[in-house]
């Protein structure tokens, strides 16, 4: 199972009562499509950059969850429907690349750039 991270923001006219039913009813879906959450934050009631479905504030909820992709498809497909919820989005979480772990590991933090030699050098000649 992959790694995702999913943002939605609901209805600011909800309250926290129903902030709780839609977060469980997400949940949900995801449970019955075969994913777990493996983390949820509620981020409160923010004001938006923009207007969406003229509502200028929203409830931002953070899911952390581990899904196969019908799992994550079927979230989606009930975000899009759900009447509170404005706006979602899903991330597909990458797992770190072996060779870019390695060669961080490998090279010296401290050490600094060529680059940033190069102008010293020339900065010093001046």
């Amino acid at each position: 199972m992959r790694s995702y991270e999913v943002i939605f923001i609901l209805d600011p006219a909800l309250a926290d009562d129903g902030v709780e039913a839609a977060v469980v009813a997400a949940k949900g879906v995801l449970a019955k499509a075969g994913g777990e959450v493996a983390e949820v934050q509620k981020w409160g009631k923010k004001r938006l950059a923009y207007d969406i479905k003229k509502r200028r504030e929203g409830h931002y909820v953070y899911f952390r969850a581990q899904a196969p992709g019908k799992a994550v498809a079927e979230l989606e497909r009930h975000l899009k429907i759900a009447e509170p919820v404005l706006k979602y989005i899903t991330v597909l979480m990458e797992k770190p690349r072996r060779k870019a772990v390695k060669a961080a590991a490998v090279a010296p933090a401290s050490a600094p750039a060529p680059e940033a030699e190069a102008v010293e050098a020339t900065l010093q000649e001046a």
